[in-house]
């Protein structure tokens, strides 16, 4: 496991503008990863569970419209990333990166590149 995840700036972007158009409700999807690399975001109703031969599930994702990007450590799938986008903060969108270790949501640094 590395310290730090990276997320390309464009998908950041599309996760971020899903999540806003999604309001007042909760959004909900899947990352997959090319190469390594997160690359590809997909609604959870869009996707069905498909996904192209080069991809790999990389991190689940949801919004909290109305609360903090800090999961329940219930909400959290274990071996996966979970990407949580709150929505409930002025000006700014926050997206978080969690996982489940031991049964506690520890977080990971999560950071935008070009």
């Amino acid at each position: 496991m590395t310290d730090l995840l990276l997320v390309p700036r464009r998908l950041a972007i599309q996760i971020l503008h899903e999540a806003q158009i999604a309001q007042p409700a909760a959004m909900h999807g899947w990352v997959y990863e090319r190469d390594g690399k997160p690359a590809v975001f997909r609604l959870a109703a869009a996707d069905m569970g498909t996904h192209r031969a080069d991809e790999t599930l990389w991190a689940r994702l949801w919004s909290k419209p109305t609360e903090p990007a800090v999961p329940a450590p219930a909400e959290l799938r274990e071996g996966l990333v979970n990407l949580l986008v709150s929505l409930n903060t002025k000006g700014v969108l926050e997206m978080r990166a969690w996982e489940l270790v031991g049964g506690a949501a520890v977080e990971r640094e999560l950071r935008v590149e070009d």
